[in-house]
């Protein structure tokens, strides 16, 4: 279609194929109002024919109910959060919602904040990976009168709906792996452990520790008792932060757990700035798999989390529960997938697979 020529419309569609606005949107619109089968394979082939796009925004305008799908994470700038917000948002769309997104930026008031407002705004639905920081989290959403889904992470006492991931199976396959490695002083780095996530993470990696009679102390954990302002930029900055930690040891361990790529990727970084050399000093391990790890040197070995299918799953079944296509709870957990990369030094090449 010529730039200056004027989109197709419905009425146009409608004039062709000489039948009414009304039977051309139902057929459109995917509706069960019966409609012959000539007739809508005819509109159908005619608005194929002339190019014609819906404007789903326009759809929802018109709507008798809302279209819109609230989407809240905690950072729209770490790529594990990017891809899972980017698959619930392609999944939205496919099925005529309009995805919402909101970035808490690890914010827990801000996180609250943008219930409140999506809850005001009368969305169809809530895809939420909470902080769990704000005392009342869980109240609040029980008390929401709206579909929701946790994906990502879940809450302490929360039973509802989600599309959760294994973290402390996946803490342990880190630490296991680094012991199968040959490593014995291993240590767990982490921001404030104030989250699910991380605490399940921490006693995942102490239980790893614990069955293969290695000692656990809390000298073994390097924290930082809080964290920069800006989430995603921040983990980066945790990382230095965590490496500098290291560096102020008597002596170095073995190898480190971190909770997410993007810290780990600082550790390295600070570390080999300091004459720090990873694997050949000190083994590191990542957790999410995100695109970059392979980009990076070395190639960091991490714990696979599937954002995008994470992502896509919880659109389609918080959809699925608007549509009233489902009515029994949700609540899948996706498992940890060990990825070798370069990272971990093998002291001991009998690796048990």
């Amino acid at each position: 279609m010529a730039g200056n020529e004027k989109k197709p419309t419905i009425s146009d569609i409608a004039r062709k194929a000489g039948v009414s606005i009304a039977t051309v949107s139902r057929v459109l619109r995917g509706s069960d109002y019966p409609v012959k089968s000539e007739v809508r394979e005819r509109v159908t082939e005619i608005a194929r024919q002339m190019e014609y796009k819906p404007n789903i925004f326009s759809q929802m305008l018109r709507g008798s109910s809302s279209r819109e799908i609230g989407i809240v994470a905690p950072s729209i700038t770490n790529p594990f959060y990017a891809q899972l917000i980017s698959a619930a948002e392609q999944e939205c769309l496919k099925r005529g919602y309009i995805p919402f997104i909101c970035s808490s930026m690890g914010e827990p008031q801000l996180e609250m904040n943008h219930l409140d407002m999506l809850e005001d705004r009368c969305v169809a639905g809530i895809l939420l990976s909470s902080m769990g920081q704000r005392e009342g989290i869980v109240k609040r959403l029980n008390e929401l009168r709206i579909p929701i889904m946790l994906f990502d992470q879940t809450l302490d006492s929360y039973e509802g709906d989600g599309i959760l991931f294994d973290f402390y199976q996946g803490a342990y396959l880190s630490t296991e792996y680094l012991i199968q490695c040959g490593h014995r002083d291993i240590v767990f780095c982490s921001g404030p452990i104030n989250r699910y996530s991380r605490r399940a993470m921490y006693e995942g990696y102490k239980q790893a520790l614990k069955d293969y009679n290695l000692g656990i102390s809390k000298k073994k954990l390097i924290g930082a008792i809080s964290e920069p302002d800006t989430y995603g930029e921040g983990e980066y900055q945790l990382g230095k932060a965590l490496g500098q930690m290291l560096l102020e040891r008597d002596y170095l361990p073995d190898a480190i757990v971190t909770i997410n790529d993007i810290t780990a990727i600082g550790v390295i970084n600070h570390l080999y700035s300091e004459g720090v050399q990873v694997p050949h000093d000190i083994s590191i391990m990542g957790f999410d798999d995100i695109s970059i790890c392979e980009m990076v040197t070395p190639p960091l070995s991490t714990i696979h989390q599937p954002a995008f299918d994470t992502g896509k799953l919880a659109a389609k079944y918080l959809l699925d529960k608007i549509e009233g296509q489902i009515t029994e709870p949700v609540r899948i957990t996706t498992k940890p997938v060990l990825v070798e990369r370069k990272s971990v030094r093998k002291i001991h090449r009998k690796v048990r697979r």
